[in-house]
């Protein structure tokens, strides 16, 4: 397993337990996504593939794992510009372990797309 591998899978792990909250937050209501529930679990059925595919691809080298890589990466900083600073909620995403989670994909997302970045 490379460094490249690793920081993808991490940064995804973050990224999947984000949304994991995401679905106890109801987040849906929060950015008032159409179709409730079903809407927001339907929407991440090809990001989750999306995610999978993308590992495959980086394990291989392949220019399609770098490219997923790099969105996978910058993904990374989707949480805190919308939790933090677009739509911050008071009662929502303000546990500490929900800070962590999103800091800690700041970091694994900036790192993956560097480590992506510095390949030849």
């Amino acid at each position: 397993m490379t460094m490249i591998t690793a920081a993808y899978m991490v940064n995804a792990m973050l990224l999947l337990l984000h949304e994991i909250e995401s679905a106890y937050e109801r987040e849906w209501e929060i950015l008032k996504l159409p179709g409730k529930i079903t809407g927001f679990l339907v929407l991440h059925i090809p990001i989750i593939l999306l995610i999978f595919f993308g590992l495959i691809e980086i394990e291989k080298q392949s220019s399609i794992g770098w490219i997923i890589g790099v969105i996978l990466g910058i993904s990374g900083i989707i949480p805190f510009i919308v939790h933090k600073i677009v739509v911050r909620k008071e009662f929502h995403f303000n546990r500490p372990i929900s800070d962590i989670i999103i800091y800690l994909n700041i970091v694994s997302g900036c790192g993956l797309v560097w480590l992506i970045s510095a390949c030849p």
